[in-house]
C-alpha cells in the first residue's frame, strides 16, 4: 500500500491532530504506512501510541528567537512570527523539512496548519491534500484578509500589502538560497492538489469566501464517559487552558456550586487541586464530546474551532473566553448566530454577567438549537469516510 505523511507545523493544542485520529485508524487498518509530523509530542503517545503510526517532531522555529510585531492581524505576520523573518532561518526550516521528506518518501502528504511544509514540498513527487479549519487556508486574494478586518476593525490595505510583500521577499531570498524556484506570487505558498476546509460555513473564520469546498466538522475520537458532580443546577462543561484570571473563573463557578465538569488543556497542578470542590470536578483525560452533547446546559471554552462547533451542532450555548485573534473569528461567528457570548478580556465581572445570561436567558439556547436543527443530517462519521475516499482516489491516481 502507500506511505502517507501528515503534518501540524504551527499553532496550539491538539486540535490539528485529534480529528484525524478515526481517519488515520482506518488507513492503518487498510494497510498503508501512515506518518504524523507533529508540532507538539506531548499528546503523541495517547493519541497514537499501537496504532501502527510513526510519529515524528515537526521542524518549527520558537517564538522566543523572532521579533514580534504586533497586532498579529494578517496571516504574513503568523508566518513572520514563525521563522519567515530572516531568509537563513527560513531556508534551514525548509532544508529541516525536506530531509524529513528524503526519509519517509510519502506518497502522500496531508498538511494542517503546515506552511513550511508546504514550502519544502514543492518538489516532492508526493501528491499534495491542505486540510484545515480555514484560518491558515485564506480565500484567494491580494492581500489575504486580515483578522481585524473580520472583527469590524479599521485595517490600511496599503500596509497589509506592504509586509505581505515584506514577506513574500524572504521567502523567495529563501528558496534562491536552497536553489528553488521563487514563488510568483504571496498566494502561491498554499498551493496544493486539493484543498478541504474541515468546518461549516457559518464557522469559517473568513465571511464571503467563494467556492470554497466545506467538508463538514469532523468527530472528535471517543473519550472519558463524563461523570457529572451529583448535585443540582445546569450541567457545566469547560475546556480550557491556562489564563490569568481562569482562577477567578473557577472561584465563581464553585460559589454558584453548578455541577462543573472541567477538561484543562495543561493546566497547572495547583489550580487544578486547590479548585476542586464536591461540585467542580477536573477530567485528566479528554471526555466524550457526544455525551457531554447530550448532557451539558453550557459550554465554556476558548472559542477553539473544534469544541465550539461540536457544541453548538448539539444545541448547547457557549460562554467564549478566546486567547488570540483566531479564536475571536470563531467567538465572532457564534455570537453572530446569536448561540453564544464571548468575554475576550477575561474580566471576572463580565465572564459572570455573561455567564448568568446564558444559564438564564432562552435567547442562547434556542439559537444553538435551530443552529442543530439546521444541521440534523450532518454525519461527522460520513465525513471521515469521504476524506477517505479522497485520499485513497489521489493515491491510485
Amino acid at each position: 500500500m502507500s506511505k502517507i505523511l501528515f503534518t501540524w507545523e504551527l499553532g496550539e493544542g491538539t486540535g490539528h491532530v485529534t480529528p484525524y485520529v478515526e481517519l488515520i485508524s482506518r488507513l492503518v487498518s487498510e494497510g498503508h504506512q501512515v506518518h504524523f509530523a507533529l508540532r507538539s509530542l506531548h499528546k503523541a503517545h495517547d493519541l497514537f501510541s499501537g496504532s501502527g503510526v510513526t510519529w515524528h517532531q515537526a521542524p518549527f522555529v520558537l517564538p522566543r528567537h523572532v521579533e514580534i510585531i504586533m497586532p498579529v492581524d494578517s496571516y504574513a505576520k503568523v508566518l513572520h512570527h514563525a521563522g519567515y523573518d530572516i531568509p537563513s532561518r527560513l531556508s534551514g526550516l525548509i532544508v529541516a523539512w525536506q530531509n524529513l521528506y528524503a526519509m519517509i518518501d510519502p506518497d502522500l502528504i496531508i498538511f494542517d496548519y503546515s506552511p513550511t511544509a508546504m514550502l519544502a514540498a514543492r518538489n516532492s513527487r508526493a501528491k499534495k491534500i491542505a486540510i484545515g479549519t480555514g484560518f491558515h487556508l485564506p480565500p484567494d486574494s491580494r492581500p489575504f484578509p486580515t483578522v481585524e478586518n473580520e472583527l469590524g476593525q479599521p485595517q490600511n490595505r496599503e500596509e497589509v500589502l506592504a509586509f505581505e510583500n515584506r514577506v513574500l521577499k524572504i521567502i523567495n531570498e529563501a528558496l534562491t538560497l536552497i536553489k528553488m524556484e521563487p514563488l510568483t506570487q504571496f498566494k502561491n505558498l498554499l498551493d496544493t492538489d486539493k484543498l478541504i476546509l474541515r468546518t461549516l460555513p457559518e464557522f469559517d473564520h473568513y465571511s464571503g469566501r467563494t467556492n470554497a469546498n466545506y467538508a463538514g466538522i469532523m468527530k472528535s475520537p471517543p473519550g472519558e464517559t463524563p461523570r457529572w458532580p451529583r448535585y443540582p443546577g445546569p450541567k457545566i462543561f469547560a475546556y480550557l487552558k491556562y489564563f490569568e484570571t481562569l482562577p477567578n473563573l473557577l472561584e465563581i463557578l464553585n460559589q454558584k456550586r453548578y455541577p462543573t465538569l472541567i477538561y484543562g488543556d495543561r493546566l497547572p497542578k495547583d489550580i487544578m487541586e486547590g479548585y476542586f470542590s464536591d461540585t467542580l470536578h477536573f477530567s485528566h483525560k479528554p471526555l466524550d464530546m457526544d455525551a457531554i452533547g447530550k448532557t451539558a446546559d453550557v459550554a465554556i471554552c476558548n472559542a477553539g474551532h473544534g469544541t465550539s462547533a461540536e457544541m453548538l451542532l448539539s444545541g448547547i450555548p457557549l460562554l467564549l473566553l478566546p486567547l488570540n485573534g483566531e479564536q475571536n473569528l470563531v467567538a465572532n461567528n457564534v455570537e453572530r448566530l446569536g448561540a453564544g457570548i464571548s468575554a475576550p478580556k477575561h474580566h471576572p465581572q463580565a465572564m459572570e454577567h455573561k455567564l448568568d445570561r446564558l444559564i438564564n436567558e432562552d435567547s442562547f439556547k434556542d439559537s444553538a438549537q435551530r443552529f442543530c436543527q439546521s444541521y440534523l443530517d450532518h454525519d461527522k462519521s460520513n465525513l471521515t469516510d469521504n476524506l477517505l475516499k479522497t485520499i485513497n482516489s489521489f493515491i491510485v491516481e
